[in-house]
C-alpha cells in the first residue's frame, strides 16, 4: 500500500508506511488505534470523531462483531472471521473493501466512487 500511495503522490508522516488488508468472503478487517488515534490522514482525510473516542478504541478490540452490528449497522456473518488491526505511529492500516456483488461490469473509476472512508476503516461494507 505504501508504494501505491507514493504512486498517487500521497505520503508524509501520516501515510508513508501503509499496509492494505483485504476483505474477502472469509475475512472481514477493521482498523483501530488503541493507543491514541493514529490514522492515515493523507489517504482517508480527517478521521471521524468516533474513531478517536476511547469507547471505539477499546470496544472494537474486545467485541468487534457486536460493535460493528450495534454501532455501525454492519452485520458480519458468524462464518466470517473478524480481524482487528491496530495502527501505530510507525505503521498505518487501511482496508481494501470487498467488491460488492453485481458490480462485475463496473469500471475501476465507477468502483472507486462506491468506496467510502468508513469502508476503508472496515466499519461499513461497500454498497452497489
Amino acid at each position: 500500500a505504501t508504494d501505491a500511495c507514493a504512486e498517487l503522490g500521497i505520503g508524509g508522516l501520516q501515510g508513508e508506511d501503509m499496509v492494505a488488508v483485504e476483505n474477502t468472503d472469509d475475512v472481514h478487517n477493521v482498523i483501530v488505534c488503541t493507543l491514541c488515534s493514529c490514522y492515515p490522514w493523507p489517504v482517508l482525510g480527517l478521521p471521524p470523531n468516533w474513531y478517536k473516542q476511547p469507547a471505539y478504541r477499546s470496544r472494537i478490540v474486545r467485541e468487534p462483531r457486536t460493535m460493528l452490528r450495534d454501532e455501525f449497522g454492519h452485520d458480519v456473518p458468524e462464518s466470517v472471521e473478524v480481524r482487528v488491526w491496530d495502527s501505530s505511529a510507525e505503521l498505518r492500516y487501511m482496508v481494501l473493501p470487498q467488491r460488492p456483488p453485481g458490480t462485475e461490469d463496473k469500471s475501476e473509476a465507477e468502483l472507486a466512487e462506491l468506496v467510502t472512508r468508513d469502508s476503508m476503516i472496515g466499519v461499513a461494507p461497500v454498497r452497489a
